[in-house]
């Protein structure tokens, strides 16, 4: 997929060590959903799919944002650096919104079948920016930090919101899950360590596998990135 680029960033073990950081901390985790977790806020969580965005994500973006500091500081560093040189622009991270934070699924939270979900990562539409009110120039990144013995990825499309619009302009009605049956897509494979940026907003969906086990997990560093001028600001 020419949108799509892989960053290494930590080394099998950083990873692992990773891991186990956040295991230490589950009673700070987010419960979203049967076997789906969060430690961070999220603007697709907690904004889009909130009916009090005010307490959701604003009321808890201040200790959200300083805990994720706190606890994985230098690891978003890093991330920031590699992400700037890949993108050779400058890269910086905004108090006014929240970090990039970790998906956690576990058990019936991994997908063994694929679900409907299909979507572009269009969240900044829906924050309060500090500055001009960022255009469509987006990124986004996920960094595989532990996965299923079965692997896990990314079902992507070269397929962007104004394609969907002209469909629907010509008078073709249909949802992105049915798009998603038509038009082929391919499976962008995660690998631990490495982060996987899309380098335009693609239609895209969680990756199922075929079978999961006890113990299994599926952990990711998620965030996305806005641009402000020449510089990219990443967020959740």
């Amino acid at each position: 997929m020419h949108l799509m680029m892989d960053v290494p960033i930590f080394s099998e073990p950083e990873s692992a060590e990773i891991a186990a950081r956040l295991e230490r901390m589950r009673p700070d985790w987010l419960t979203r959903g049967t076997g789906f977790y969060t430690l961070g806020v999220a603007t697709y969580l907690d904004v889009m799919c909130s009916d009090n965005p005010e307490a959701n994500y604003y009321g808890r973006l201040s200790r959200s944002n300083q805990a994720l500091f706190e606890h994985f500081g230098t690891e978003l560093e890093r991330v920031r650096q590699e992400l700037s040189r890949a993108l050779s622009a400058s890269c910086l991270f905004e108090p006014a919104v929240a970090l990039p934070g970790f998906h956690v699924f576990e058990e019936g939270g991994i997908a063994t079948a694929d679900r409907p979900g299909q979507h572009f990562d269009l969240q900044h539409r829906s924050l309060r920016w500090p500055f001009a009110a960022p255009k469509d120039e987006v990124i986004s990144f996920t960094l595989a930090v532990k996965l299923p013995q079965m692997g896990g990825g990314l079902d992507v499309w070269d397929f962007l919101e104004h394609d969907f619009i002209r469909l629907e302009r010509m008078g073709r009605q249909i949802s992105m899950e049915q798009l998603g049956r038509l038009k082929p897509g391919v499976r962008h494979d995660y690998h631990v360590g490495v982060m996987a940026v899309q380098l335009k907003p693609l239609m895209h969906r969680i990756a199922a596998i075929p079978e999961r086990f006890d113990g299994d997990q599926r952990i990711t560093l998620q965030g996305h990135g806005v641009r402000d001028g020449n510089t990219w600001v990443l967020y959740w």
